[in-house]
């Protein structure tokens, strides 16, 4: 079966200019298969391999510790682009075509010591060929999702001889029941490198004319702006000052929303005066600073399926309470862990309400979450610490 799917794999270059994959950031984009085993700069490092952009941010943590130690692959060339932006320094390329000679000579030629898959991208001529080179392979912050799940039952005959000596450093103790389920041996729980977030060190400029409070949507999607819009129209009778701020994910679409009250954006004016009702952030990279000029902060991506929401720590790091909407489902261990409220669109209203008219709630409630977040701290040392143990770092 593994010559089978090898076959299925070099039958199928041709045909990928045909095939779309739809990913989170730039929505459909084509598929393009790398076919070259040059990475320069990359021998005899560590490799960590992060399909696209969100886990390139994620794994911001090792990379810190692990210095020029690393070399970087990814799945797309969003997450290569947006490697290279983020860590100039470090080598990064898109991992080649899943087709064993390709990738046994890619290895061969650069010679990693070890190679680190974040969560849980499985690919058989990779696994294979790092088990004929005696080159470890760890699944760190390891995720098996109930869909991964259902599809590596289906195949844990063909790819269990190909996983069971590798490690899986899970995210979560269900993750961890999976991979054991679905022929992984070497399994340990060390936590969600998500956890391992670090908030700015400086502060955004921003001066909120008068006493107010602040709800701050992070990281929307279409259908969420107009939620945002509802629930402020509502909120405004009981607490006139109230102060919306929203963050689109994509920050093109911040120009085209249209708002029912006066509307600022960050682009403008760092100052937002008395009588503006919306505040929009269409500028890159200041969200999580911008947090803790909130009273309440609601994730994005929750409140509209498809999207599975977006990383609920920024907020939580500020010490903000933070609510979460039902359809944040890959941030779902992330948000029990953290003790965030997690609501349907119906109920948020209700929710942020009950929260404005209770200070010592609203208190309470950052303050759990903050100390949760602190807890549960330190899973890059406990990832590095493991592959310590097999490899000299």
């Amino acid at each position: 079966m593994f010559w089978m799917y090898n076959l299925l794999v070099a039958l199928s270059v041709p045909l990928f200019p045909l095939v779309k994959l739809k990913t989170k950031e730039r929505g459909e984009v084509h598929l393009r298969p790398r076919l070259s085993t040059d990475f320069s700069g990359a021998e005899n490092k560590l490799f960590l391999h992060a399909a696209s952009i969100g886990e390139v941010n994620t794994v911001k943590p090792l990379i810190k510790r692990l210095k020029g130690r690393v070399a970087l692959t990814t799945f797309t060339d969003y997450g290569l682009e947006r490697a290279k932006k983020l860590y100039p320094e470090i080598p990064s390329r898109v991992v080649p075509l899943d087709f064993y000679p390709l990738v046994k000579k890619f290895l061969k030629r650069n010679r990693p010591k070890a190679f680190l898959i974040y969560e849980s991208e499985i690919w058989p001529s990779l696994l294979r060929a790092t088990g004929e080179l005696s080159i470890p392979l760890f699944f760190v912050s390891g995720k098996i999702g109930e869909r991964a799940y259902r599809r590596l039952l289906k195949f844990k005959r063909f790819l269990k001889p190909l996983i069971e000596e590798k490690t899986f450093l899970a995210k979560s103790e269900r993750d961890a029941e999976r991979a054991l389920e679905v022929g992984f041996k070497k399994v340990e729980v060390v936590g969600d490198l998500k956890l391992d977030y670090e908030p700015p060190v400086e502060r955004a400029p921003l001066k909120i004319e008068g006493r107010r409070f602040v709800i701050t949507w992070g990281s929307t999607h279409a259908g969420e702006e107009k939620l945002a819009a509802e629930v402020h129209q509502k909120l405004k009778e009981e607490f006139p000052g109230l102060l919306t701020v929203i963050a689109p994910r994509h920050v093109n679409r911040a120009k085209n929303l249209k708002l029912p009250g006066k509307t600022v954006f960050r682009s403008e004016s760092q100052t937002v005066t008395a009588d503006t009702e919306f505040y929009v952030v269409d500028t890159v990279g200041e969200l999580p600073s911008l947090y803790s000029y909130s009273s309440l902060a609601v994730v994005g991506g929750s409140f509209v399926p498809g999207i599975g929401g977006h990383n609920p720590v920024e907020p939580v790091a500020a010490g903000v309470p933070t609510v979460m909407g039902i359809y944040g489902t890959e941030f779902s261990d992330v948000a029990e862990r953290l003790g965030i409220e997690v609501v349907p669109p119906e109920k948020l209203e209700e929710t942020l309400r009950n929260l404005l008219k209770n200070p010592k709630l609203r208190r309470e409630k950052g303050e759990r979450s903050y100390l949760n977040w602190k807890m549960e701290r330190g899973v890059s040392e406990r990832i590095l610490k493991k592959v310590g143990e097999t490899v000299e770092l």
